[in-house]
């Protein structure tokens, strides 16, 4: 069994990955506006020719959740929120690892060839 955590948490946990984007370089867009709406997706963000989303899943409701990011490099995919989940990082792990995980994600550090076995 996981740890449980309130929507009001994911959304933090989620602000703070974003902020993590901003910090590495990444800039917010307004491409996604109508699925933000409709959809309650999170805003797109772009770094270097990249557009990355985060979002979070979770698979069973005993478990803990996830925080997603995803990413394209078709404005237009991106514009429709059509982005592919290319990390997944337990909702509870520490600010220091998330940020370690945004900085591969973005590539502003190159993913260790044992980064999926340690997860």
């Amino acid at each position: 069994m996981g740890k449980e955590f309130t929507q009001d948490e994911l959304e933090k946990r989620m602000d703070f990955v974003e902020s993590m984007f901003v910090k590495y370089g990444a800039q917010p867009l307004e491409i996604n506006e109508k699925q933000r709406e409709k959809f309650g997706q999170r805003r797109i963000y772009k770094h270097e020719d990249s557009y990355y989303r985060v979002d979070h899943m979770q698979f069973q409701d005993d478990e803990t959740p996830f925080i997603v990011i995803s990413c394209t490099d078709d404005e237009k995919y991106a514009s429709v929120g059509m982005l592919d989940d290319i990390d997944a990082i337990e909702a509870d792990r520490t600010d220091e690892e998330i940020e370690k995980s945004v900085r591969y994600a973005l590539g502003v550090e190159p993913y260790p060839e044992d980064y999926y076995l340690n997860k």
